[in-house]
């Protein structure tokens, strides 16, 4: 029987990120989220675990860094103080060059083996410029908007059942509907988009502003292109993501035995995990 710290039943709730890695690979789900808080003859120490989660994936690194500068920028919009898209410009190659004079040690795929050439460097500063540009351009749009939060965690319990979310942005309409918007920083394809976020996030609206599915509108917006999907959920549509949470979440935690999170390697999102340096059967190939 495995016994965990008691810290990790106290954080233990369901997400819409942990929905992804539990259907990516359970392995790397257990690795993520129980392997850190094992007690009693753990498979890998604890502390190298804590030390693996540290690596950040190339692919996932631009997302995180336009998202904190755009953090930085709805501030001090809510702030009443001017927002400067040079300066988000400049703080962005900045950042950008801190990674390529390390050589991206940091990175996942860097640790795992593979070489990160200047050419990537240069991409993930052109594409994150160009996000920026876009975001400051279709910015005009929100400024009617009340800004109510930005990027905080926030936290709702569906029955026993806690959530997680991370709301980019929420604005409130000159006519009150509520506003939820996403920025994505990736593709505007079907693999990057998903209603089932959205749909979290309806839940947890409908908490915290005490409102119904209607008075609630979402919205993916695409940083590269500029195009934007919208959302709306009918009360049936958010009832049957409330159901399907929980079930979710008791089926990631009906074990804590690592034989129970079996891996399914690929080359591509092994050489992207964190923890293919301690998984058995990792698909990358070290030289």
């Amino acid at each position: 029987m495995v016994e965990l710290d008691n810290f990790f039943f106290q954080i233990n709730s369901w997400s819409f990120t942990k929905h992804r890695v539990w259907n990516r690979c359970q392995r790397q789900y257990y690795f993520e989220y129980i392997a850190p808080y094992v007690k009693s003859t753990p498979v890998v120490n604890p502390e190298k675990i804590r030390w693996l989660k540290n690596f950040t994936s190339k692919f996932v690194v631009q997302g995180q860094l336009i998202h904190d500068i755009i953090d930085k920028q709805i501030q001090l919009h809510c702030e009443n103080k001017p927002m400067d898209l040079v300066e988000a410009m400049n703080a962005f190659s900045k950042k950008v060059s801190l990674y390529k004079n390390i050589c991206g040690e940091t990175f996942t795929e860097y640790h795992n083996g593979e070489k990160i050439p200047g050419s990537f460097y240069a991409a993930l500063d052109e594409n994150g410029k160009t996000c920026l540009q876009t975001f400051f351009g279709k910015w005009q749009d929100y400024r009617s908007r009340a800004c109510l939060r930005h990027e905080e965690f926030d936290h709702f319990s569906i029955g026993d059942v806690g959530v997680t979310v991370k709301v980019d942005f929420v604005g409130r309409m000159p006519d009150d509907t509520l506003v939820l918007t996403d920025w994505k920083t990736g593709r505007d394809d079907d693999e990057y988009e998903t209603e089932l976020q959205m749909a979290a996030y309806v839940l947890w609206a409908k908490q915290y502003y005490k409102l119904s599915a209607d008075e609630i509108s979402t919205e993916l917006v695409f940083l590269k292109t500029g195009a934007t999907k919208p959302y709306r959920f009918f009360e049936e549509q958010v009832c049957e993501v409330q159901e399907m949470i929980p079930r979710e979440f008791v089926t990631m935690n009906a074990s804590y035995e690592y034989g129970d999170f079996p891996a399914t390697p690929s080359q591509r999102e092994c050489l992207s995990c964190k923890f293919a340096e301690v998984c058995p059967e990792t698909a990358v190939v070290r030289k």
